[in-house]
């Protein structure tokens, strides 16, 4: 209780100075795990020691995450920071590494909504490019507090086992990985393969650094495109990645998933 106390507390007083300085460039920090409900529920993970030794030795690995915006004109860069991974009992062997199924590396969202997304899916990389819309959601009433902010639930409609939350309380449309196109921002995400959740934010001047971070991303995305042999259209990727996860669902849980 008391690190959830820490958080919060880091969390809000960062979003309030922020706003009482008007500064240029929102800075939200996100932690994501390999593991999810949709890829091993609760009653999966009680159903023998082997499955809860699994769940707990992928639960131990960390993703830490940035997500620079530009406030004036709401281009972005979401980029990958470190990875930390803590070994269960039994775990210990350092040859032993998670099969993990895909990793965003890197994310650039562009003043005219066009996506540059760099990732690591199924040992491969992959550019794709994208657009606000490609993730069309579906925007529910339902509720919850996340670090002290009122959020809402919006699930995709053309993407299987992708659930968000997003606050109105900081009406920046962005978040994580492409998650953008809602009224809000993104604290809290969770596909068949990973969970992604927002712990502080914080506001900066360095809109130098900003570009300098912005513009290496972008001209490695199009390096990469003009090559042709790494590069495909976001669409396609979701095409792939969502039939991929209906496989894996109905290996894992012997049915086909259903909303």
């Amino acid at each position: 209780m008391h690190l959830k106390r820490l958080l919060l507390t880091s969390f809000l007083s960062g979003l309030f100075l922020g706003m009482a300085q008007s500064p240029k460039i929102l800075k939200v920090s996100y932690t994501e795990s390999p593991v999810s409900q949709y890829q091993m529920t609760d009653d999966d993970i009680r159903s023998t020691a082997t499955e809860a030794s699994i769940y707990s030795f992928m639960e131990g690995i960390t993703d830490y995450f940035s997500l620079y915006i530009n406030l004036k004109d709401r281009s972005s860069v979401f980029v990958l920071d470190s990875t930390v991974q803590i070994r269960p009992i039994g775990w210990e062997n350092p040859r032993t590494r998670a099969a993990l199924i895909d990793t965003i590396l890197s994310t650039v969202k562009t003043p005219d909504q066009i996506t540059y997304k760099h990732e690591w899916f199924m040992n491969q990389i992959y550019f794709s490019e994208g657009k606000v819309g490609d993730i069309q959601w579906d925007l529910t009433n339902e509720t919850k507090n996340i670090n002290g902010l009122i959020c809402l639930k919006a699930e995709a409609k053309n993407f299987p086992m992708l659930t968000v939350w997003y606050t109105k309380e900081l009406p920046v449309s962005n978040g994580p990985s492409i998650y953008q196109g809602l009224p809000g921002l993104v604290l809290f995400a969770e596909s068949y393969s990973r969970t992604t959740q927002a712990y502080k934010t914080e506001y900066t001047d360095d809109i130098e650094g900003f570009e300098k971070l912005y513009n290496e991303k972008v001209n490695r995305f199009l390096d990469e495109k003009k090559k042709k042999t790494r590069y495909d259209r976001e669409p396609l990727v979701m095409i792939k990645k969502g039939g991929f996860y209906h496989y894996s669902y109905k290996h894992a849980h012997g049915k086909p998933y259903r909303k």
